[in-house]
């Protein structure tokens, strides 16, 4: 909702009591958060827009940058905090008390700190897989019902279109997924794919792996048990082991899809990842509806997954058959 907080009840004297405080901590804060590309919010007292991220990553930074395009608003501050421990929640509770007149939220933990913490603030998030475990929303069948000051894009992985492109690409063969059962993510995808494979008609092998001394033999273990087509989803945990897929798949001993943003997925005969520079701009423009009047209670949540894909001509040719690859 776009209510005013409750702090402008409060006497003068205390607000200029609290901001003093407030704006030493922004400064060091400026200074700490530098290496993420986030500005020190020098500003706030003038009540911006801010955008709250976490964790820092190159994907975060192109969603904020798309995100920045589409809005267009020169008082725009950027503050990123830690996936862990104690900052976030002590960052938020000071950007919570100057008002801001929109909180863009990017980040699943960043929501997760943000939904119980912001009941009066409009906030808009993104680059959340599913809002629905997190308390900002409840039931994906009833994306219309979620808190009244919050809406937001729901942006799930892309893993039912790489395995469509990818059953297209190179037909129903069996799909191999190594994952790391100690990332919440991971399994999440683990569970997906082995659904959504039988769903694309394509047999779904998985192993599991925790460190970087036993993904060789786990990657040997799923091209044993047959796998032709081995999938990197797009979970923290993955990029640890892939290099050592890409490279299978650039010495052809395996066909590797990819849905990982960052990083070199040379080796992959097919990429197909989420283009967080658009989710960004497609966040912007939530925004906009928000900062125009709209009540982001009566705006349901939706999901929205644009994508990026390329094909590897020269892999894929080979893969075809010209010559033949046993």
């Amino acid at each position: 909702m776009t209510a005013t907080p409750q702090i402008t009840h409060r006497k003068q004297k205390t607000e200029n009591r609290k901001l003093s405080p407030l704006l030493l901590l922004l400064l060091a804060l400026g200074l700490g958060l530098a290496g993420c590309g986030c500005d020190p919010l020098q500003q706030l007292q003038k009540s911006p827009i801010v955008v709250f991220g976490s964790p820092d990553s190159p994907r975060l930074r192109q969603a904020v940058a798309g995100f920045k395009a589409r809005l267009q608003a020169g008082d725009v501050e950027v503050v990123c905090v830690p996936e862990f421990g104690p900052e976030g929640r002590e960052t938020l509770r000071r950007v919570r008390q100057v008002n801001p007149r929109l909180l863009v939220v990017l980040g699943t933990p960043a929501l997760l700190l943000a939904a119980p913490m912001v009941k009066q603030i409009p906030v808009v998030f993104g680059l959340v897989a599913n809002p629905y475990f997190t308390g900002a929303a409840y039931d994906p069948a009833h994306p219309e019902i979620h808190q009244e000051n919050v809406t937001g894009i729901a942006s799930p992985a892309p893993l039912d279109a790489a395995l469509q492109q990818g059953v297209s690409l190179l037909g129903p063969l069996p799909w191999g997924l190594l994952y790391d059962p100690t990332d919440g993510v991971a399994v999440d995808l683990a569970r997906r794919f082995e659904t959504e494979a039988g769903r694309c008609g394509v047999q779904a092998l998985t192993e599991t792996s925790t460190a970087a001394a036993t993904d060789a033999d786990a990657l040997a273990r799923l091209r044993q048990r047959g796998a032709k087509v081995i999938y990197l989803p797009p979970a923290a945990s993955v990029t640890r082991y892939a290099p050592l897929v890409l490279e299978a798949g650039r010495q052809m001993k395996v066909r590797v899809v990819s849905s990982l943003p960052e990083g070199t997925h040379k080796g992959a005969v097919l990429w197909v990842a989420l283009d967080y520079h658009k989710l960004g701009q497609d966040i912007g423009d939530l925004a906009r509806r928000v900062l125009a009047g709209e009540k982001p209670k009566t705006i349901p949540i939706a999901e929205q997954t644009p994508l990026q894909v390329e094909v590897d001509e020269t892999l894929a040719r080979k893969w075809s058959g010209y010559p033949p690859v046993k």
